[in-house]
C-alpha cells in the first residue's frame, strides 16, 4: 500500500514592509470515473460449494436480488460506482445475496452485497456477512466486512474507459477467516479462496494505463562464471606422525623385552622346587 506523502513547507521572511504571498501546497489530483456497468465473478471457494453440496452437509446454495451462479462462480452486477483514475480510491458496488444452508438447516451462511475496494496498490472483496448454526446461533450479520484481499498484479488491465480483473488471487483477511470460521473452522488469514474476475466500464475519465515491469534482459552475453579457485590441499603434519610412531615402536619394543624377561624367568623356576627338596629330603643317604 503506498504510504501517504509529508508535505512540509519552509517559512519565508520577509521585511516587516512586504506583504507575504501565502503559500500553496501543489496538490495532484486524478479526474474521478463513475462507473456505467460492471460484473463480478467469485465462487467462494470450490471446497466449500463441495462440502455443502457433498454427502456430508447434504446442503444447497440459493442466490436473491439480482445475484446469479454459473458454475463455478457467482455473479453479480451493477451500474454503480466511482474511481480515481489511477485506482489509488474508489469502490464499485453490487447488490445480491449468497445462501448456503446444510445439515437440515442447522448451518446457514449468508454472503451478500459485495463490493471491490481499492485502496492505494491494493485491492478488497467486502462483503455483508451472516452465519447462523448450531455453534454460532444468532451470530450478528457484519456490513461490508473486509473479507479478502486481491492480489492485482499482472491480472489487472486497463484501457481507455474499461477496467479489467482477470482471475486475481485472493486471500482471506484476518477477519474474513474469523467470520468464515464461527466456532469451528480452520481458515486462516492469507488462506487461498476462489479467483475474482471484474469487467467495469467507466465514463468522464480516462484510466491510466498499467504497466507490468518484465524482466530485464543483460544488454551484453553474461561471462561464464570462473572457475572456482582449486582448494588448497591441507598439509599433513608429518613430524608428529613420525615421533608418534618412533614412540609406539619404542614402547612395543620394550613391551615384548618385558615379556621376553618374565618367560625366561619363569622356565628357570620351574625346575628349582625339585632340587631343593632333593637336598632336603633327611631320609635319603648316598648309595640308599
Amino acid at each position: 500500500m503506498l504510504g501517504a506523502a509529508i508535505l512540509g513547507g519552509g517559512l519565508l521572511l520577509a521585511p516587516a514592509t512586504a506583504q507575504a504571498a501565502p503559500l500553496v501546497a501543489e496538490e495532484t489530483t486524478s479526474a474521478d470515473c463513475t462507473v456505467t456497468s460492471s460484473e463480478l465473478r467469485w465462487g467462494v471457494k470450490e471446497s466449500f460449494r463441495s462440502y455443502i453440496s457433498g454427502s456430508i452437509a447434504n446442503g444447497e446454495w440459493t442466490t436473491d436480488n439480482g445475484a446469479g451462479y454459473e458454475t463455478p462462480e457467482f455473479i453479480w452486477s451493477t451500474d454503480a460506482g466511482e474511481l480515481s483514475s489511477d485506482l489509488e480510491s474508489g469502490t464499485i458496488s453490487f447488490t445480491g445475496g449468497v445462501h448456503f444452508t446444510g445439515h437440515g438447516g442447522a448451518l446457514a451462511m449468508d454472503l451478500a452485497n459485495p463490493s471491490i475496494q481499492f485502496e492505494g496498490d491494493a485491492a478488497y472483496l467486502l462483503l455483508d456477512f451472516g452465519a447462523t448454526d448450531t455453534a454460532q446461533e444468532g451470530a450478528p450479520a457484519s456490513s461490508q466486512l473486509r473479507a479478502a484481499k486481491i492480489e492485482l498484479g499482472e491480472a489487472l488491465s486497463t484501457e481507455g474507459d474499461a477496467l479489467t480483473i482477470s482471475g486475481a488471487t485472493t486471500r482471506l483477511t484476518s477477519e474474513g477467516a474469523a467470520a468464515f470460521n464461527g466456532d469451528y473452522g480452520d481458515y486462516a488469514a492469507g488462506d487461498e479462496m476462489d479467483p475474482v474476475s471484474l469487467t467495469a466500464a467507466v465514463s468522464g475519465c480516462e484510466l491510466g494505463a498499467v504497466e507490468i515491469a518484465a524482466p530485464a534482459e543483460p544488454d551484453e552475453e553474461e561471462p561464464a562464471p570462473a572457475p572456482a579457485e582449486p582448494v588448497a590441499q591441507q598439509q599433513v603434519p608429518w613430524i608428529p606422525i613420525i615421533v608418534g610412531g618412533v614412540a609406539i615402536l619404542v614402547i612395543g619394543v620394550t613391551a615384548g623385552m618385558l615379556i621376553a624377561g618374565r618367560g625366561k624367568g619363569k622356565s628357570a623356576g620351574a625346575g628349582a622346587p625339585d632340587g631343593a627338596a632333593a637336598s632336603q629330603d633327611p631320609e635319603q643317604t648316598p648309595g640308599g
